[in-house]
């Protein structure tokens, strides 16, 4: 169903551009609706995106005649796959960075070279979620195997190609989190040299009136001085640890990185782009890497040393906000037209 709905979609949108930019551009006059040609512009780009995307994985699955993992041209398959899942990553953040006049400060980032390893980012922001491809993956020659949820299945481009490669899409509500659980530590075995796992900690998408909500709830299931530490996360939510965990159980002997950053923030609702806030934001990213021999062997001892990252993820972020480049050596990579 989703594939024609997003063709049609696109093609509508485009053939009436000229009068919807026009009336964007009218009702932009008003404070509150500044950014809704921007933002029309940027719905038009994702569309192309999508359809193309659509398009090309279509001529591979018929190019490479359907194979499955016996047939020779697999492995020929996944890396095209991989290849259109990048080109589609790094449309679409050029599309977002020129559109909303996005600057980008990337710090830590050297960290990222050698053997892949497994990734744990903040999560404020569907936007975001290029940051993994475009900073890590792309640059780095990493093919990053992705933890999403399954409600990102509604987006075609996600279905088709997240399905052919080894990604999880893991459902957040199941009564039975056991079997999802295990899908998820299922993706660190069988790892190749420049593969690596990424995965959002936090389960969902930061705000602060979802972080009230899950400290309401967390209140009386941790002991009182867990939930101090957690109350002190004021820019995250307490990281849910049953993916975290199994991954760090099935680990091969990959490093953990992690990824901070701020200016996703304005990006979190349509609202947010239809007001303008978001234009010419810098959006400021910092990594840092924890070398496997430093990763606790004990359960109890990982869950500590996880909520310890969790502290340093608080203070990073805390640090961008404030102006700070991380760990002082990194540098303006990007700047929108």
């Amino acid at each position: 169903m989703t594939i024609p709905v997003v063709v049609f979609a696109a093609l509508a949108v485009t053939a009436a551009a000229p009068v919807l930019l026009f009336v964007s551009w009218l009702l932009s006059f008003h404070r509150a609706l500044r950014g809704l040609p921007r933002t029309l512009a940027f719905v038009v780009c994702y569309l192309w995106c999508e359809t193309a995307g659509i398009l090309v994985a279509g001529w591979l699955w018929v190019r490479f005649r359907a194979p499955t993992e016996a047939d020779a041209t697999w492995r020929a398959y996944l890396l095209a796959n991989y290849r259109l899942q990048c080109a589609w990553a790094g449309a679409l953040k050029h599309a977002t960075q020129a559109v909303f006049s996005l600057e980008f400060r990337v710090t830590g980032d050297t960290v990222l070279e050698g053997d892949g390893a497994i990734l744990m980012a903040r999560h404020v922001s569907m936007a975001d979620t290029v940051i993994p491809m475009v900073f890590y993956a792309i640059p780095h020659r990493v093919r990053l195997r992705y933890v999403l949820k399954q409600e990102l299945l509604i987006d075609p481009c996600l279905d088709i190609v997240g399905h052919r490669l080894p990604n999880c899409f893991v459902d957040r509500h199941a009564e039975d989190s056991a079997p999802e659980v295990a899908r998820v530590g299922a993706l660190a075995t069988h790892l190749d040299r420049d593969e690596g796992v990424l995965i959002y900690p936090e389960g969902t998408r930061f705000s602060a009136e979802r972080r009230e909500r899950v400290l309401a709830r967390l209140a009386s299931q941790v002991g009182a001085g867990e939930f101090a530490r957690m109350q002190r996360w004021t820019n995250l939510l307490p990281p849910r640890l049953g993916g975290p965990a199994a991954l760090l159980r099935n680990n091969p002997g990959r490093d953990l990185a992690f990824c901070a950053h701020v200016g996703f923030e304005m990006a979190s609702h349509l609202k947010d782009l239809v007001s303008g806030e978001w234009t010419g934001r810098c959006i400021r990213i910092h990594f840092w890497r924890v070398p496997f021999a430093e990763i606790p062997v004990d359960e109890s001892a990982r869950r500590e040393f996880l909520f310890a990252q969790w502290d340093r993820m608080q203070e990073t972020v805390l640090a961008l906000q404030s102006g700070e480049d991380g760990d002082g050596q990194g540098a303006v990579l990007s700047r929108g037209a």
